[in-house]
């Protein structure tokens, strides 16, 4: 069967459109609509874009799928919206099917993890008019048992601070983890989020415009109403004091304690510690850690893509389970485009630049990274998520200790209280990080060990965490090369990793967005396929 999912919508409080193409149960491709059209989250669309990549790299017209899954089971008269829109836009309609929206979030995480049996936690502001559900995973189908309906939303809860702390909700909700590190839990939050003896019990009262009827507010609107704290909300573009990163430490605390005891209390109750987690919540990297060690969970499980960009391959997912088919595991993240060197050297003589042409790409960024050059690296097939995972990355050698600084300040020109990630072997990973387990999707946090410390500085957040990525050679050679050839010379088996964009822009998926973020940012060097540019 081919199945087509996609997420999105068609208001301003839609976003994360996305589109996947499962065929016979086998993922073929998936990418991102914010990737295609060059603004982030791409709000208020349907994956146009994202559908006519997926049916070309799976070969098919639209006239070959069996079946749209679209995530939005309450959704009035969306059929309809959905037959229309295809037909205008690929003048044909398949049979459209309307599916939940947290069930798609368990099955995005569920069946990709491969595990035969789960217990499934999804979190998010809200979806068909849920926030948070309890399932189990077995024998190849998902059964919900519990279910949190908004506006009692932890994602709710997390983007109001988010707004209170001067930021933009469903955006900057990594800001205030990061700021977390620089903060202590000082201000008791239990009046807005109570920990319960089951989880959680979110206080909406302090919130506006958040009715289980009503849609998600666009990102310009005021959640918070007045919250029980000493000082008023800061300004956006203020600046950030100590009070800030204070309230930001003590929200990031009472998230954790929240998700810890729910968990704790149904893994108790089911007797299942193998646990899978979906929804924007679980990209709290953060909170994940705690999770991980809270010494109740054997094993975790956290998607590339947990956002409802996910969704999209969630829905496929289910729809696949649900027709009989076996959904296969998700063994990578890298589902979208990939150039070739004359589509690459196409765009570069369109633009006039000078590069040049070499057989190994990667001794040239390993010659570049450790003479201490920021450069960016464009390889392979586009990641499917939020993280760069070494195919749309900026690349840097994290032995120099005001490294992420300079990044920060000269390429990505953002805060400095942003962490950057480190790429390690995953062979290697347990001889810098404490309690490590394989995490190839940077969706976990894990405290640095001394020697880590001392060898690569730069990747260790204030907090003495690092949001790792394990990188394998069976799922990413040309990447797994970079970093073995670093070790080699250096004894230190990692670079500095984060991914190929700057501002307020999406990663870059093409080659002229990458040309864009080289031209007009601090970084050096530009290796995009076999093709290196470099600046003067």
């Amino acid at each position: 069967m081919n199945i087509l999912g996609i997420s999105g919508g068609v208001m301003a409080g839609n976003q994360d459109g996305a589109a996947a193409v499962m065929m016979d149960g086998k993922l073929i491709a998936a990418a991102e609509e914010e990737r295609f059209v060059g603004v982030k989250f791409a709000n208020g669309l349907l994956p146009k874009n994202a559908t006519q990549f997926c049916l070309k790299q799976a070969r098919l017209s639209i006239h070959d799928l069996d079946c749209i899954v679209f995530v939005g089971a309450t959704y009035t008269n969306f059929e309809e919206i959905l037959r229309r829109y295809f037909e205008f836009h690929f003048g044909y309609a398949p049979p459209i099917k309307l599916v939940d929206h947290h069930t798609a979030h368990a099955a995005s995480t569920f069946y990709g993890s491969g595990w035969k049996r789960a217990l499934i936690v999804t979190m998010d502001y809200s979806g068909d008019r849920k926030s948070t559900t309890i399932s189990i995973g077995a024998e190849g189908r998902i059964e919900t048992i519990e279910q949190m309906l908004k506006p009692n939303s932890l994602g709710i809860y997390y983007s109001a601070v988010t707004q209170y702390l001067g930021f933009q909700k469903d955006s900057d909700e990594y800001k205030v983890m990061g700021m977390a590190a620089y903060g202590k839990p000082i201000y008791d939050l239990s009046k807005i989020l109570e920990v319960t003896p089951t989880g959680y019990h979110f206080h909406h009262e302090f919130i506006r415009g958040v009715a289980s009827n009503m849609p998600a507010p666009s990102k310009q609107e005021r959640l918070f109403d007045v919250f029980p704290l000493p000082f008023p909300a800061r300004l956006p573009g203020s600046t950030i004091t100590q009070t800030h990163f204070d309230l930001a430490a003590s929200a990031q605390a009472q998230l954790e304690n929240a998700v810890v005891q729910m968990i704790k209390h149904y893994v108790q109750k089911t007797g299942i510690d193998r646990v899978c987690l979906a929804g924007g919540v679980a990209l709290n990297c953060l909170m994940n850690q705690k999770i991980r060690e809270s010494g109740f969970v054997c094993e975790l499980y956290v998607p590339p893509v947990c956002s409802d960009a996910g969704l999209a391959l969630g829905a496929a997912y289910l729809h696949a389970a649900q027709s009989s088919e076996r959904p296969q595991r998700l063994e990578h993240a890298y589902w979208g485009p990939e150039f070739s060197a004359d589509e690459i050297r196409f765009v570069l003589a369109r633009a006039g630049v000078a590069y040049r042409e070499v057989s190994d790409p990667v001794a040239v960024a390993v010659e570049k990274i450790l003479a201490g050059k920021i450069i960016a690296w464009f390889q392979g097939r586009t990641e499917y998520g939020p993280r760069a995972l070494g195919n749309r990355s900026i690349l840097a050698n994290p032995q120099i200790a005001e490294m992420k600084d300079t990044i920060n300040q000269k390429v990505k020109f953002r805060e400095e209280f942003r962490p950057l990630a480190p790429a390690v072997l995953h062979a290697e990973g347990a001889h810098y990080f404490r309690g490590y387990v394989d995490s190839p999707y940077m969706t976990q946090t894990f405290v640095v060990k001394a020697l880590a410390a001392q060898k690569a500085p730069a990747i260790v957040h204030a907090d003495g965490t690092s949001r790792l990525q394990s990188v394998h050679a069976s799922t990413n050679p040309l990447f797994h090369e970079l970093i073995t050839q670093v070790g080699r010379q250096t004894g230190v088996p990692m670079v500095l990793n984060t991914s190929l964009n700057a501002y307020n822009d999406p990663m870059a998926c093409e080659p002229y967005q990458a040309l864009r973020t080289f031209f007009t940012t601090g970084l050096e060097v530009l290796i995009m396929g076999n093709f290196v540019l470099e600046k003067r």
